[in-house]
C-alpha cells in the first residue's frame, strides 16, 4: 500500500473517530451528572488517544519511506485503543437510554 493511500485511509478513520468523540462529548454534556461521571474517564482516554494518533499521522509528512510502516502501525494501534474505549463508553450510553 502506498504511503499517501495509507495516510488518507488513516486520516479518514481519525475523522470518523473525531465525529464519534464530538458526539460522546455532546452526550456527556446533555446527560445527568451521574452519567457524566461514568463516561468522563472514557472520553478523556479517547481524547488522549485521538490526539496521539493525530500526532503520529502528522509524522507521516516528515517520515522516510521506511519509517511510515512503523508510523502506520502506531496510528492503527491508537485507533484500536480508541475503538475499545469507545465501545466501553457506549455501553454506559446504552444502559442510561433504556
Amino acid at each position: 500500500m502506498k504511503e499517501k493511500t495509507v495516510k488518507d485511509e488513516l486520516g479518514n478513520q481519525l475523522k470518523k473517530w473525531q465525529t464519534k468523540m464530538d458526539e460522546a462529548k455532546v452526550q456527556m454534556h446533555l446527560g445527568m451528572k451521574e452519567t457524566e461521571d461514568k463516561i468522563k474517564p472514557h472520553v478523556e482516554k479517547l481524547d488522549k488517544e485521538l490526539n496521539e494518533a493525530k500526532v503520529k499521522l502528522d509524522a507521516f509528512e516528515q517520515s522516510s519511506e521506511g519509517a511510515w510502516e512503523e508510523l502506520k502501525a502506531g496510528v492503527e494501534s491508537s485507533i484500536d485503543v480508541m475503538k475499545m474505549a469507545f465501545e466501553s463508553a457506549e455501553k454506559h450510553f446504552t444502559k442510561d437510554k433504556k
